[in-house]
């Protein structure tokens, strides 16, 4: 199984200042009284993965560990680890790493992460209070002008980090104040999640609701229709503890929709590529485009149903390569060519409403198209996000994403284990965990389990 899917608990759940590093010279060990012992390598991930999804909620860089060499702690005044590391970063390039935490959780200045990599700048980072704590601290009160800055201090950060160029002055106050109510909407996630996930600043905390909601686009399906759909079979075999069909070649790699509302597009040629790269050995990228241009039954952008995909795919006659209809994010004329066609479709089933049937079917045959109620994943930074039901319906599914495989965070030391689906989303490699979000296995977290299905290919 990836190592990146092997998260631990992360301590308080808040929204982290987006701006972060805090720059210090290099404590001397001259003054440390605490002997230096070895640390074990579950202890030592446990502590790293802390401290990386804890990066990565704020303005940090994102990391994911792949594997540990050697780690020791110190305790002094707090704890000292030092842990020489493996670490992926967000573009996939993996590298070997020398990274310090240090710890004083009874003190506001909270734990310090240093990371030195050979071809990277150092790294310095510190996690105390949250950017909602700055701002309100926690307590929903008007404003005063110290706390004020410091949200206007994670407003210009943010739009540095993703661009924004607003054209107004009134454009600017009325994205400020969105950015302000995301905040909270934040913390609200963090304050109440069952899980290990974090939540903090996206590219998505300048926008409302309904703007947002045009980055996913999935229709709801209408339950009678849904209901004459032809049903899966579902193997009866024993499910091992963790399943991926990334590490089996079976998965392309992770798509940007862009502002359009395509998700039900990515979700069926994900899992058209991934049963014919079951199938024959070989892993191809469908293109999305020519569902938006030729699929009569979907919007494109305006959203689209699975089921209308796999129908138009079957009608048009196949799909043909990514590379020879390449992905515009926008409609336009259907260039369906004939002769290009890469694979066929002979009809789609739909799968139980319950998670070990699903996790069945996945291993037997592939990966599977899933609705899912994508408000956690708004300001999703990594971890397993298990919001409550409150938060995240498991009727009100608007997105369309790809189970991909499943496995399962330990926690010995609090007696707690995190059973977890590894979905594949359409929002590019920046987002969440290189483009992955992992969700809570087991109570129809986000609902999950409501609307799973699959293609079913034709011999071609």
């Amino acid at each position: 199984m990836l190592e990146s899917t092997k998260n631990s608990n992360s301590g308080t759940n808040s929204a982290e200042d987006v701006n972060g590093p805090l720059v210090r010279s290099r404590r001397s060990p001259a003054g440390l009284t605490g002997g230096i012992s070895e640390l074990s390598h579950e202890e030592a991930e446990k502590r790293l993965n802390n401290s990386l999804e804890k990066l990565a909620t704020g303005d940090g860089p994102t990391y994911r560990l792949s594997k540990i060499h050697s780690a020791t702690t110190q305790v002094v005044a707090g704890s000292l680890t030092k842990i020489n590391c493996d670490l992926v970063d967000a573009d996939g390039k993996e590298e070997r790493c020398d990274v310090e935490i240090w710890s004083r959780p009874w003190l506001n200045d909270g734990t310090e992460i240093t990371i030195n990599c050979p071809n990277k700048e150092l790294i310095k980072q510190r996690h105390s209070r949250s950017a909602l704590e700055y701002a309100e601290k926690k307590t929903h009160k008007k404003l005063n002008h110290h706390n004020l800055n410091k949200v206007e201090h994670l407003f210009a950060k943010f739009q540095i980090k993703f661009k924004r160029n607003y054209h107004t002055t009134m454009e600017k106050q009325m994205r400020f104040r969105i950015f302000k109510q995301n905040l909270q909407l934040i913390e609200e996630l963090n304050r109440n999640e069952q899980g290990s996930a974090k939540y903090g600043i996206t590219e998505f905390a300048d926008m409302t609701s309904p703007e947002y909601k045009q980055r996913t686009g999935l229709w709801q399906r209408d339950p009678q229709k849904a209901a004459a759909n032809p049903k899966a079979e579902i193997p009866n075999i024993d499910l091992p503890k963790e399943f991926d069909w990334r590490e089996k070649g079976a998965i392309s790699a992770v798509k940007n929709q862009g502002n359009c509302g395509s998700c039900w597009a990515f979700s069926v040629t994900g899992n058209i590529e991934g049963l014919h790269a079951v199938r024959t050995g070989v892993l191809e990228q469908y293109s999305e485009q020519e569902l938006l241009d030729c699929d009569t039954s979907d919007s494109a952008c305006n959203g689209g149903l699975p089921d209308n995909a796999y129908e138009a795919i079957e009608k048009i006659g196949g799909l043909e390569l990514e590379s020879d209809y390449p992905y515009h994010a926008r409609k336009d004329q259907c260039h369906f060519n004939s002769t290009k066609i890469h694979v066929k479709v002979k009809g789609h089933v739909d799968l139980p409403k319950n998670e070990t049937a699903i996790a069945q079917w996945l291993i037997a045959n592939g990966p599977i198209s899933i609705g899912i109620n994508a408000n956690a994943m708004q300001f999703y930074r990594g971890g397993v996000s298990h919001p409550p039901h409150i938060l995240c319906s498991r009727k009100n599914l608007d997105h369309g994403v790809l189970i991909v495989g499943y496995g399962v965070s330990d926690y010995p030391m609090f007696k707690k284990t995190l059973p977890y689906w590894i979905v594949k989303n359409s929002w590019g490699k920046k987002w969440g965990e290189q483009g992955y979000y992992r969700v809570y296995r087991g109570d129809n977290t986000c609902g999950v389990s409501e609307m799973s299905s699959s293609a079913v290919l034709d011999d071609y």
